[in-house]
């Protein structure tokens, strides 16, 4: 990496740069020389001094009827590399509380449509991991979830290929047309707790949930581990009961 490159990342313009290092070169010079070693414009010189001055990168001396600048050690570069890192670690604490906050955060996805849905089948199947479980409660009006409708084609496969465990909770209409599987778990809802014939899904797996409403044919996915092991505990303490 050149010095010039060193520079800039230290916080210096192209300008200011140019000026340093032609001022290492020089030795103590006017505007005029400075200008004509750099190529630099002298407006964009006089605008580049402040900041140089600033910095206790160069030294402003009157000189007779003149003002001459010299360029202080290369190692006030270290200084100014001391003062960048100091402040950098007084504002990371400030830095990770956003970053953390932003993280507690849920982050929501709507989703419409019928390739709307099918995004929230591709998306379990993409976000877990082989051998990974996932929870759903199916409320189908007529016990019949038309799946073609609204499953992508990757689906069965991926969700076959990483043997996803699935556990569901859903009416006995619904229950009665799932073929026998090994990797999925079926529960009825009772039927003293009313009818469960909502026509909506919930999906939770990894640190989401998604929500997909088949009458309107639209959708929400979730994503926070802390609702998405709140959802899942509940899941799993009503599952264990019925």
């Amino acid at each position: 990496m050149n010095t010039k490159k060193i520079l800039e990342k230290l916080g210096l313009t192209k300008h200011e740069s140019a000026i340093y290092l032609a001022l290492l070169e020089l030795g103590t010079s006017n505007i005029s020389q400075i200008s004509e070693k750099t190529s630099i414009h002298r407006p964009l010189i006089y605008k580049a001094i402040p900041s140089l001055l600033e910095k206790k990168l160069i030294t402003k001396t009157q000189k007779l009827h003149s003002v001459v600048y010299g360029a202080e050690p290369p190692n006030r570069l270290e200084a100014l590399f001391d003062d960048l890192r100091i402040d950098f670690f007084e504002s990371l604490p400030d830095l990770e509380d956003a970053y953390a906050a932003s993280e507690k955060k849920p982050k929501i996805r709507f989703l419409e449509g019928k390739n709307g849905t099918k995004r929230v089948f591709e998306d379990v199947v993409r976000s877990l991991k082989k051998g990974d479980t996932f929870y759903r409660f199916s409320s189908n009006k007529d016990g019949n979830e038309k799946k073609d409708k609204h499953l992508p084609r990757i689906y069965r496969q991926m969700r076959d290929e990483k043997k996803l465990q699935r556990l569901a909770i859903t009416n006995d209409q619904t229950a009665a047309n799932k073929k026998p599987s090994l990797d999925r778990f079926v529960k009825v809802m009772p039927k003293d707790f009313g009818q469960f014939e909502h026509n909506v899904t919930e999906i939770i797996y990894g640190n989401k949930v998604a929500f997909i409403d088949y009458n309107t044919e639209t959708a929400m996915i979730i994503e926070s581990k802390r609702i998405a092991e709140f959802q899942k505990q509940i899941f799993q303490t009503f599952y264990s009961k019925i």
